[in-house]
């Protein structure tokens, strides 16, 4: 694995998920926080910096997932709040969000430049979350030979992320001691398919 052809990716790292107060807290996630942590560290030590990309949740109030709207999930990573914020053990310097809306000529060519690179989303899968990760995805990974995941949830958000990236052409990798489930059977089955 090269430095130069490598890309992190991190998976909802976000308050609301990894603080013990947040609105759909995951227990299991306490104890990833350090590698959390050292690969963020790794990514901006060295030259050249591994390019660090991946999901944010935000949502707004009727958001389909979300339980007042039949959803699954209460209220969670609310647009604005405390909680939808990165933590800071994953916190990025300089970092460019792609929203879900449309982008005028140019612009979105201009969010791809950076070295931090989040996709905003509306929905546990990314493809579906945002209107535009089906054209900027082929585009993060031009010239990637491996993807290293992490982040939470394990059967949910990083499920769909290696999905969403198999058979694109890098290697994945899933660092196990940087990722957590809300259920942990649930968490296993994903992680043993993801071995097949």
């Amino acid at each position: 694995m090269q430095r130069a052809t490598t890309v992190f990716y991190d998976g909802d790292t976000q308050r609301d998920f990894l603080e013990p107060d947040g609105a759909l807290y995951v227990p299991a996630a306490a104890p990833i926080i350090p590698n959390l942590a050292r690969l963020t560290r790794l990514a901006r030590a060295g030259t050249p910096r591994i390019r660090v990309i991946g999901t944010v949740c935000r949502h707004f109030p009727g958001d389909a997932e979300l339980t007042p709207n039949g959803g699954p999930y209460p209220p969670h990573c609310m647009d604005g709040t405390p909680g939808q914020r990165k933590i800071d053990a994953t916190a990025p310097v300089a970092p460019r969000w792609i929203e879900n809306r449309p982008y005028a000529p140019g612009e979105l060519e201009d969010l791809l430049r950076g070295e931090e690179l989040f996709i905003e989303k509306q929905d546990v899968d990314q493809l579906v979350g945002n209107r535009n990760t089906a054209a900027v995805l082929p585009r993060l990974l031009d010239g990637v030979e491996d993807v290293v995941i992490y982040g939470v949830v394990t059967e949910i958000c990083i499920d769909r992320a290696v999905r969403a990236l198999l058979g694109r052409g890098p290697r994945l990798h899933v660092v196990r001691d940087a990722i957590a489930p809300l259920d942990e059977a649930r968490g296993r089955e994903c992680e043993a398919r993801w071995r097949a």
